[in-house]
């Protein structure tokens, strides 16, 4: 599982400063589910199943932790186009580029999110710790696990106005790690896959 952006990014030390400096105009509680899009670069020997990329938001209290609100919604790969094209400067040789949205079966979970934080105080935001990550299970279509699995991620949204890099080319065993040392990624191998949503 590939944790690919935090909403507090203070632990996420991957993360280019440049594009620190652009999220700051990225505000999770006021943007449009109908415009977040998140692209993964990857190893053309590996996929992302259908029903594969996750969004995981949590609300904890900071005085002793505990969980007050926790959603998980599903995300959905899109054929855009137009996303592809802006991406086409990314793709190397041997990778592949896939695009994912909130359908919107889902975006009443994130609305509802944004809602119960926004009707809160500021004194009573200031006791929350907010954060949204956004997973992606992965398969294998050859017969081994590479030495490494690089990834890189983007994130896009309207107030953003096009993708900003996340993460560039990190390790699949990095990124999962539990702070004990790299873990080897559990790939298994891939069911046919089907046809995606292709979008402008």
């Amino acid at each position: 599982m590939i944790t690919l952006v935090s909403f507090l990014l203070a632990a996420c030390s991957h993360v280019p400063i440049a594009t620190m400096v652009k999220l700051r105009n990225f505000d999770l509680l006021k943007t449009d589910p109908g415009g977040l899009r998140i692209a993964v670069r990857y190893p053309d020997d590996i996929r992302i199943p259908e029903d594969g990329a996750r969004m995981h938001l949590a609300v904890k209290a900071k005085s002793d932790g505990s969980m007050l609100l926790e959603e998980r919604v599903e995300f959905e790969e899109i054929a855009s186009r137009a996303d592809k094209a802006e991406l086409s400067a990314e793709l190397k040789a041997g990778t592949r580029i896939s695009i994912f949205r909130i359908p919107e079966r889902n975006t009443p979970f994130f609305k509802g999110f944004q809602k119960y934080m926004r009707d809160k105080s500021e004194a009573e935001r200031d006791a929350l710790e907010g954060t949204m990550s956004i997973s992606v299970s992965a398969c294998l279509t050859s017969g081994t696990v590479p030495d490494k699995v690089l990834v890189s991620t983007f994130l896009k949204s309207s107030e953003l106005g096009s993708f900003v890099p996340l993460l560039r080319d990190v390790d699949l065993a990095e990124v999962i790690s539990d702070g004990t040392g790299p873990e080897q990624p559990d790939l298994q191998p891939c069911k046919p896959e089907r046809t995606r949503t292709e979008v402008n």
